[in-house]
């Protein structure tokens, strides 16, 4: 018998007015439901990935790709770091001091992070997307001889504070007797930022790095080092050449690893969220079984008497599992038509807003194609097996069994 006579006989029966009415119903409901297990895992993967890939970019832009520290840092540590890198693609080499100090104005005070950096990185971390919504990113006034300092816009109003008016920043820590008074700056705000990232808007301040190094005490030393990338992936090699480098008592960290926390609850709930949806597609799929299962009972004599006419049992089983293969594939291929058009239509052309209340005004997607592929092969998988009994069954008929069978 011709080998590819399954195929023909399997889109007969696919193509074919049935006589019961449930198993046309039900073989509908699977396209549908297999359909739509596809479309939501596919939009739902793309818009974690737009977000986690929203959420890295704005972390590497106020801090960096890989952060240095340890005790007394000094500039032929920066020198060192730059020698190490000399044949990288380095964007930038850049000292900064940091610490916990107190903010306080005329009517309030609140604990603060002091950034200290010089004046090109908090125009480069800060101009982006309009981050000061405020005066400007310069650590200067035009009304006062006093150095600037940059707030967060919602620090600033839990301060109540206004463009140009007079901070003060203690740093208690520093009190060691009663003869020692915190040590006290006198800042000037000039610029307000707006981030929407963690906890940087209501915690997080920005002066230069000499004035930080007179509140903490380092004199020319530094808290750390941060360095950037033009272009930058999570390579090991590079922290391990700046270990070899300065030695092991500076701690290197990259990106990943400084928000380890973060980047691994995204993953486990994309992971859980791939999971869950899946679902959807074995609901799918046990319809299926439930049609092939009540197209076998109707298609029952057909069997036996192909069987008769010399078909074995592989290739009454081919018959069925390439029906319900076809039945599918036909609702996989039509989630992925769907859902891949909606979320490149989104990814280039932003056409779904989000609420003024998010940090970003569109819904983030990001098709990945290791993601598509994940979705293809669960749902190929969940489609053979859901195939597989049915048609295995249908193989062990006996052929005068089959043929004498009463519905």
């Amino acid at each position: 018998m011709n080998k590819k006579i399954e195929n023909w006989i399997a889109l007969r029966y696919f193509f074919s007015k049935k006589k019961t009415g449930l198993i046309s119903f039900t073989s509908y409901f699977s396209i549908f439901g297999i359909a739509i297990g596809t479309f939501a895992l596919v939009v739902t993967l793309s818009i974690l990935n737009g977000f986690e890939t929203e959420i890295i970019s704005r972390v590497i832009d106020l801090e960096s790709h890989i952060k240095i520290t340890g005790n007394n840092i000094v500039n032929i540590d920066i020198e060192n770091v730059r020698d190490a890198l000399k044949s990288e693609d380095v964007k930038s080499i850049k000292p900064f001091v940091s610490g916990k100090s107190i903010l306080t104005s005329n009517t309030n005070e609140e604990v603060v992070r002091i950034f200290g950096i010089d004046s090109l990185s908090i125009q480069n971390k800060l101009s982006r997307n309009g981050a000061i919504i405020r005066g400007s990113h310069k650590l200067y006034s035009p009304i006062s001889n006093l150095p600037g300092i940059i707030l967060g816009y919602r620090l600033a109003d839990k301060l109540g504070l206004y463009i140009g008016d007079t901070v003060n920043v203690i740093n208690p820590l520093k009190i060691g007797g009663t003869m020692n008074i915190p040590i006290v700056g006198k800042f000037v705000c000039s610029g307000f930022f707006k981030l929407d990232l963690f906890d940087y808007d209501d915690k997080v301040v920005f002066i230069k790095i000499n004035q930080a190094q007179k509140i903490f005490r380092k004199n020319d030393s530094y808290t750390g080092i941060n360095v950037t990338f033009n272009e930058f992936e999570e390579r090991k090699f590079l922290k391990e050449k700046i270990v070899t480098k300065l030695g092991k008592d500076r701690n290197v960290a990259t990106w990943s690893e400084l928000h380890r926390s973060l980047f691994g609850a995204m993953k486990l709930e994309k992971y859980g969220s791939f999971i869950a949806l899946c679902l959807i597609i074995l609901v799918a799929i046990f319809n299926l079984m439930s049609s092939l299962v009540m197209l076998v009972i109707e298609k029952i004599r057909e069997v036996g008497m192909l069987q008769a006419l010399g078909m074995n049992r592989i290739q009454v089983r081919k018959i069925f599992l390439y029906l319900g293969m076809i039945t599918g594939f036909l609702g996989l291929c039509i989630g992925l038509l769907f859902s891949l058009s909606l979320c490149l239509i989104q990814q280039h052309f932003h056409i779904i807003p989000l609420p003024s209340v998010y940090f970003i005004p569109y819904l983030p997607v990001e098709v990945q194609f290791l993601d598509v592929f994940g979705v293809i092969f669960a749902s190929v998988i969940f489609i053979f097996g859901g195939t597989f009994y049915p048609s295995w069954r249908v193989s062990k008929l006996m052929v005068l069994d089959a043929i004498q069978y009463e519905k």
